[in-house]
């Protein structure tokens, strides 16, 4: 079996997007069933067979985690071209940027009342 991989340190909520120039299988693995995926044994994935380039896919859990785009089987080999990229999610705030908050503990009294 032949295919292209990339790998990916990726956090939960990021999205990995991948390209590709025909209908193939496109699979996101994470590192523990990479291996499996190699050797040709049962593995777990997200994805499967796309027609339509791009397609993307959300990291459920952080980790190293693959994008394959298969080319073909033994018997069935194809020429896909693709490439693979990592998304982090935009953040709802006024830069975009993830804003860190403090917080700090009050010294003395604290009042709450509305004047």
């Amino acid at each position: 079996m032949k295919f292209l991989h990339k790998s990916f340190q990726a956090r939960s909520k990021d999205k990995i997007v991948v390209t590709f120039d025909q209908p193939t299988n496109v699979y996101i693995i994470h590192k523990s069933d990479f291996a499996k995926y190699k050797l040709g044994k049962t593995f777990h994935y997200i994805g499967g067979k796309v027609k339509k380039s791009p397609v993307e896919h959300e990291v459920p859990f952080d980790g190293t985690w693959y994008a394959v785009i298969e080319k073909g089987t033994h018997f069935k080999p194809l020429d896909v071209k693709g490439t693979a990229r990592l998304e982090r999610p935009k953040y709802h705030t006024l830069n975009g940027t993830e804003q860190m908050e403090t917080h700090q503990k009050v010294k003395g009294s604290y009042d709450d009342t509305l004047e």
